[in-house]
């Protein structure tokens, strides 16, 4: 059996939501760029491959629900700058 630890599937990102183990197994859908921010800071999804994943896929979600016509002011929408 192959677990994915973070995975995009259908214009959203699914991540095992890693506060609950060992006790259980429980899949977390994200679909707001916030929100995927929020599970990286509360350690939802942990170590440095999985986290690196997930912000990436953060910031797919985030141009997505973007309208910025130019990439400063995408990173202006994301909070990057």
């Amino acid at each position: 059996m192959t677990l994915k630890t973070v995975e995009w599937k259908n214009n959203s990102v699914i991540m095992i939501d890693q506060t609950k183990l060992p006790k259980s197994l429980e899949y977390v859908t994200y679909t707001d760029y916030n929100d995927v921010a929020t599970a990286i800071r509360n350690l939802v999804i942990r170590g440095a491959p999985a986290i690196g994943v997930a912000g990436a896929f953060g910031l797919v979600l985030a141009a997505l629900q973007s309208s910025s016509e130019t990439i400063d002011i995408f990173y202006l929408f994301c909070g990057i700058f």
